[in-house]
């Protein structure tokens, strides 16, 4: 079994040639994984030649019940001669990735994130003292910063509380601060 990082759908397959290569006399090498793609997870399972759903799916659910994202797990299996069934197939499928993923926290390897929606603002700096109280009401991460004419600051918040943030900022700067929405993105926590 295998558990590493992956930044998109296109590098899980990679990772997969990679360990298929590894092991070129395994019988199957079943995989899953969960990227972050334009606000949203992308996910996938592949059987790879086992009966459809004993594989692919259960590796798949070890990843969503981690809440694991930008990662792949490949299980390989030598057949012995023993057959297990679909159930035992899954069970053996589904304990090989949570083997893999408690491994890997046990080590320290997995990193926590959120969803965090990004604001692009831009305001004169007699306001800066009150975009800086709301942004840390918020814990808002900056994510840069220019100051020339105005200011032009990033900053992220979580995503669940954008809304509320916006509106704040939007208060207490009298509705003076311009500010753009931009794409969200998954950042440690």
């Amino acid at each position: 079994m295998w558990l590493g990082p992956v930044a998109d759908a296109e590098s899980a397959g990679r990772a997969l040639a990679a360990r298929a290569a590894a092991g070129p006399d395994a019988t199957h090498h079943c995989w899953a994984f969960r990227v972050w793609r334009a606000g949203h997870i992308e996910e996938a399972g592949f059987d790879a030649g086992e009966p459809g759903g004993t594989a692919g799916r259960p590796i798949l659910g070890a990843l969503r019940h981690a809440d694991l994202v930008q990662a792949a797990c490949v299980v390989s299996r030598w057949f012995g001669g023993v057959k297990l069934g679909t159930g035992g197939l899954v069970r053996a499928y589904a304990e090989a990735a949570e083997a893999a993923v408690a491994a890997a926290r046990q080590a320290g390897g997995l990193v926590a994130a959120e969803e965090c929606a990004r604001f692009r603002l831009r305001f004169d700096y007699p306001l800066s003292g009150a975009v800086q109280r709301v942004a840390a009401r918020f814990h808002a991460r900056e994510g840069g910063a220019a100051y020339g004419e105005r200011v032009e600051l990033e900053l992220g918040v979580a995503a669940d509380s954008a809304d509320v943030f916006e509106r704040a900022l939007g208060e207490a700067t009298a509705g003076a601060i311009e500010s753009a929405r931009l794409e969200s993105r998954l950042e440690p926590r």
